[in-house]
């Protein structure tokens, strides 16, 4: 995300001028420079050194558009990680309910081994009394043993399913943490076309396909300004400096520039003096002028010392170019169809995340519905195996019942704890569901749940 946020500000950035400076040194060495095969002479060893700074602005049609572009991008980039978080926050709260129901499973588990007790001594107390065969009692004690089993398993269970939920949270495993349940069970009561639309308005990842599809038809947008004419223009400022090695080289090389024009000028002078009206244009000069002095060596040294950072400054350069694309290959086209073709899949992975929602949604609340339902009928089982069993124990305590009755109210017992403890988490999980089909929180606050739950009729 903070990514996406840098490309928002580089691309307001590519509104304002780059600056550059530099600068450079180079070192020629004294020798013979030749080209070809021509001779250019004997140089002196040479020391350079120069500056620029340039001034760059450039505005074409990707400028305006790639601004819009980086922000969908952000946009989308925001609205991914909000539903990766809702993602992460879903697969945390599945673990959370496992861990919860694998905790319910040894309270049940404990429950009947408690009533696996009670019955072994039951059953131990009537055939010391000789009003009971000893085989009751040896499959008593195997049935308690079973259920110590049991209980052994749903406290690893327990364990397992603790410890990935710490792995999910990222946290270190801890045995002293104990989990807190806060969902109680209610009748669900909303109205499934009041979910359907605030699922449509809010899921964070419908939101995500819907920046999606923003940021593609923003790219078709910014692909189509190749279309668009450039404006460039740049300003540059430079300057030099330079020293001979070998000042008596400079010194002979300057004495012999200086003899040169002298000889030219005596030459001119002579042309003016012998031609009939003299040169046109033309008025004789002092050649003496063109001789080395004690004044001009100080000068020329002078000169020769700026080397490195006295710079002698070369003229402004300002340069403006206007480009318009006329062909360029079909690049241009095949940019556009692309984007356009990223856009209409964007558009397609919308409506596909739009019917998943509603479908889900749809399955989610008559799964709701029918656990609800199921939950009733199983807490009313649990009351009658419940109220059975007593009644068979009271039975065989008083010898008018068989043992096999005792073993039957038990199982029946027994299969009813589990189908009730699989019937409130069958509701939980319906309702957790539910929330992630819609994308918020439903359960009202006496059920554990947040404030945004919709109104239902």
């Amino acid at each position: 995300m903070n990514d996406a946020a840098w490309q928002v500000r580089e691309a307001y950035g590519q509104f304002l001028p780059s600056f550059t400076v530099g600068g450079s040194g180079r070192y020629e060495a004294s020798g013979v420079q030749r080209f070809g095969v021509i001779d250019l002479g004997e140089t002196s060893d040479t020391y350079l050194s120069s500056y620029f700074a340039q001034l760059n602005y450039q505005l074409d049609g990707n400028t305006f558009f790639q601004a819009k572009s980086a922000r969908a991008n952000r946009v989308a980039t925001e609205a991914r990680v909000t539903a990766a978080e809702y993602t992460l926050e879903s697969a945390v709260t599945v673990q959370y309910l496992a861990a919860l129901r694998a905790r319910e499973a040894v309270d049940v588990a404990e429950r009947q081994v408690a009533r696996w007790e009670e019955n072994f001594e039951l059953v131990s107390a009537r055939v010391t009394a000789g009003a009971a065969l000893s085989t009751d009692g040896k499959q008593s004690e195997v049935d308690l043993g079973r259920a110590q089993v049991a209980l052994l398993q749903a406290e690893n269970l327990y364990r397992t399913e603790r410890a990935r939920l710490m792995e999910q949270m990222g946290q270190e495993v801890d045995r002293s943490i104990e989990l807190a349940s806060n969902f109680g069970v209610f009748e669900p009561a909303w109205d499934r076309d009041v979910l359907i639309e605030m699922a449509m308005a809010q899921h964070p990842s419908l939101r995500a396909f819907v920046a999606a599809e923003a940021a593609t038809s923003a790219q078709v947008n910014q692909a189509r300004s190749g279309y668009f004419p450039s404006l460039t223009a740049s300003a540059t400022w430079s300057g030099f400096a330079q020293r001979i090695g070998n000042e008596e080289f400079l010194l002979a090389q300057s004495e012999g520039n200086l003899a040169g024009q002298r000889a030219s000028c005596e030459q001119f002078n002579a042309l003016e003096a012998g031609l009939p009206g003299g040169l046109p244009n033309y008025t004789a000069q002092d050649c003496t002028q063109f001789v080395m002095t004690p004044e001009r060596e100080r000068q020329i040294l002078a000169q020769n010392s700026l080397f490195p950072f006295d710079f002698t400054k070369q003229p402004l350069s300002v340069q403006l170019t206007v480009r318009l694309p006329v062909f360029s290959g079909f690049s241009r086209q095949r940019q556009v169809a692309q984007a356009q073709a990223f856009n209409r899949d964007a558009v397609h992975s919308r409506r596909a995340e739009e019917l998943r929602i509603q479908t889900a949604v749809t399955q989610s609340y008559d799964d709701l519905v029918t656990a609800f339902r199921s939950l009733q009928i199983q807490e009313r089982n649990l009351e009658v195996a419940s109220e059975q069993l007593e009644l068979a124990r009271q039975r065989y305590g008083f010898g008018a019942a068989a043992f096999l009755e005792l073993l039957d109210a038990e199982d029946s017992m027994e299969q009813a704890e589990r189908d009730h403890l699989a019937a409130v988490y069958d509701f939980h999980q319906s309702m957790w569901a539910l929330e992630a089909a819609v994308g918020v929180g439903l359960r009202p606050d006496d059920a554990g749940g947040r404030d945004d739950q919709p109104s239902g009729g």
